[in-house]
């Protein structure tokens, strides 16, 4: 049975997915209230946030994460885009997955934390038009690259995916939690 994605990690694939909570909510035929609910707490009623992980799963996202039976607990916990097992050398099989210019989701990773842009500025000292910039994958500045990287990372985020010499795209691109909780982010 696969229902449960907890609320951090729906925020995470929202992201990914380019989408505003209006948008997602008109997708899944629903309101943008009932969106804003299974993003923020973690007692949203369950077929909702069964609902958002059908649709993400639909549009190739993968839930990732592993339970710790006894304490309910996820380890690990994240989402990215699906990538394929192997890498051929045609290029049928790169319309199947969806791909990256960039393989470092900054705006996925922000939205995990559940900061909002000026709190990350602020935090990574990174000045916010330069972070708007970071996470749309626009002009950037390697040391600021660095920076938010690492910031990033301090707050116990792991980023995910894989890239194609042949096509210079990243596949399986996402955030997970490489620590239990976002400790290093204060």
């Amino acid at each position: 049975m696969k229902s449960y994605a907890p609320p951090d990690v729906l925020r995470a694939a929202r992201a990914l997915s380019r989408l505003s909570q209006r948008e997602l909510s008109e997708q899944i035929a629903s309101t943008r209230q009932t969106v804003s609910a299974a993003e923020n707490d973690t007692s949203a009623p369950l077929p909702t946030v069964a609902k958002l992980r059908e649709y993400y799963e639909r549009k190739g996202l993968q839930f990732l994460g592993t339970l710790d039976i006894d304490t309910g607990s996820i380890q690990g916990a994240g989402v990215r885009w699906r990538q394929p097992d192997t890498f051929r050398t045609d290029s049928k099989q790169d319309s199947k997955f969806h791909t990256e210019p960039y393989g470092t989701a900054f705006e996925a990773a922000r939205s995990l934390l559940g900061f909002n842009r000026h709190s990350v500025a602020r935090k990574s000292e990174i000045p916010l038009k330069a972070l708007a910039a970071l996470e749309a994958g626009r002009d950037y500045s390697s040391s600021e690259y660095l920076r938010l990287r690492d910031y990033y990372t301090a707050a116990g985020i792991e980023f995910m995916g894989i890239g194609d010499v042949r096509s210079g795209l990243y596949y399986g691109v996402g955030v997970r939690w490489a620590k239990p909780s976002p400790e290093g982010a204060d």
